[in-house]
């Protein structure tokens, strides 16, 4: 009865993965056919709401908007966890894997002009310069180059491009909607 949040699929291992924002030592699960789910045990009960699978570097990275100094984990197989120190304690709500870059990229909805923060490895993050607005979900698009990011506040603003994860452009978004995912 957890309030699961995002879930990704990791072909290299045949499971989905799946994090919620409530219980106690079971907000994670996995499947590896959809169908039969088991609890697998986190680390910390943080309020984790983005996961994404990096084949090359064989690890899920998921992100939290709660916790101190520990708003990152990682796991090489699904089952078994470590919580990694977070460039910021910012609300982390989207992560995405760039495998062109060699890169992760997770956006967040606070913290002051630092709402990215990308690593090359899941286990050492940086933060990023960005304006303030609440930066929700994030994708890597490899045929464009491109990172792009959306918001659920802002005036017009409420994307965001870049090409590289560090050096980010806003954009004019089509309405002042509360994107999401």
């Amino acid at each position: 009865d957890n309030n699961w949040r995002d879930i990704v699929w990791a072909p290299e291992l045949g499971l989905f993965v799946a994090l919620a924002v409530t219980g106690s030592g079971d907000r994670i699960m996995t499947s590896p056919d959809g169908i039969n789910w088991t609890t697998r045990s986190n680390p910390v009960d943080n309020n984790w709401h983005g996961i994404t699978w990096a084949p090359e570097l064989g690890l899920l990275v998921a992100v939290a908007i709660s916790g101190t100094g520990n708003r990152v984990m990682t796991s090489p197989d699904g089952i078994n966890w470590t919580t990694r120190v977070s460039a910021a304690d910012n609300n982390w709500y989207g992560i995405t894997w760039a495998p062109e870059l060699g890169l992760l990229v997770a956006v967040a909805s606070s913290g002051t002009g630092n709402r990215v923060m990308t690593s090359p490895d899941g286990i050492n993050w940086t933060t990023r310069s960005t304006n303030n607005n609440a930066w929700i979900s994030i994708t890597w698009a490899p045929e464009l180059g491109l990172f792009v990011a959306v918001a659920w506040s802002g005036t017009g603003d409420r994307v965001m491009t870049s090409p590289d994860g560090i050096n980010w452009t806003t954009r004019s978004s089509a309405a002042d909607n509360e994107w999401m995912r």
